[in-house]
């Protein structure tokens, strides 16, 4: 492994001020199941490892106004995954927290570690992309930087293992919003009661393993039954994780056999996979529709009062 001089500052603003006097060849460090793969195979010079954990206010799980959620960047996946409020009602999240690594990694990996690492296959990236959230980030007041600033969380990726913080910027935050309330092509129910559901599937060939495709769902269903709101996102079969384009030409209908096969049909065309030593292309596009169509089953299982 690299010699490198550690730190362990107090503040955002110290954490910052150390990684801007030289960027190039420093490393913040959150949970460090990733850096520390990376010190031992030498990717990259480090000379400076920034430990974020001694920074108050980064780690945490707070529910939001209105059924929203803020969770501090340095959250690890086992709080991820123990939360009860969390557990009723983003259940997908959980699940995903859940199969990253075995118990030991999950008690040191962090949510903004997960995030910022930028893995297309990153596992809690996938239903965070479904529900449409937002990461905070903050320059800690360095010279030259945004104090603080928040993006859509598919702003954040530039592509595999690059994103688009500055050096100095720290991920601080991710803020997902309250489930919709309906609407769109389901204006004349809009007023019913709504359902909301939402669920991650994964394809992997061990269960330590990176996943070969990952898929999340959120959606609504109207008093009907029928949807009103869905978003269905895919992991490891792009340079990022990415959306699934189109759900809206779906709104209004029931989630039966039919629109789910549609389901999947959109999420192998969305699916740009490469072949690798896990698995080829057109496997992956193909999982990518199977895993599609068991997200959105499984998400509309419990909005329908049913067992996924």
């Amino acid at each position: 492994m690299q010699n490198f001089s550690y730190h362990a500052p107090a503040t955002l603003g110290e954490a910052c001020a150390l990684m801007a006097e030289a960027p190039d060849r420093s490393r913040f460090l959150a949970g460090g199941s990733d850096l520390h793969l990376a010190l031992e195979h030498h990717a990259g010079p480090v000379d400076t490892v920034i430990d974020l954990k001694r920074i108050a206010g980064l780690e945490g799980i707070e529910e939001t106004p209105g059924g929203g959620w803020r969770i501090g960047a340095l959250t690890r996946m086992a709080a991820l995954e123990r939360h009860q409020g969390l557990r009723a009602a983003l259940p997908a999240l959980c699940a995903a927290a859940a199969v990253v690594g075995g118990p030991p990694i999950r008690n040191r990996a962090t949510l903004g570690g997960n995030l910022c690492n930028a893995s297309p296959a990153a596992d809690t990236a996938t239903p965070l992309l479904a529900f449409g959230a937002q990461v905070e980030v903050s320059g800690g007041g360095v010279p030259g930087s945004n104090a603080s600033r928040t993006l859509a969380l598919e702003a954040l990726w530039a592509g595999p293992r690059s994103t688009t913080l500055r050096p100095e910027e720290v991920l601080t935050a991710v803020v997902i919003p309250p489930p919709p309330t309906g609407g769109g092509a389901n204006e004349s129910t809009a007023n019913e009661s709504t359902a909301h559901g939402n669920a991650f599937a994964r394809l992997t060939r061990s269960a330590m393993d990176i996943a070969l495709v990952n898929a999340a769902a959120s959606l609504t269903l109207d008093g009907s039954g029928r949807l009103a709101s869905l978003t269905v996102a895919l992991g490891a079969v792009g340079a990022t994780v990415l959306s699934v384009p189109g759900t809206d030409a779906l709104l209004g209908r029931p989630v039966d056999e039919a629109l789910l096969e549609d389901i999947g049909k959109m999420a192998e065309t969305a699916a740009q996979p490469i072949t690798d030593v896990r698995a080829s292309a057109e496997y992956r596009r193909e999982m990518a529709g199977v895993m599609a169509m068991r997200a959105v089953g499984w998400a509309a299982a419990p909005a329908k009062g049913d067992t996924p």
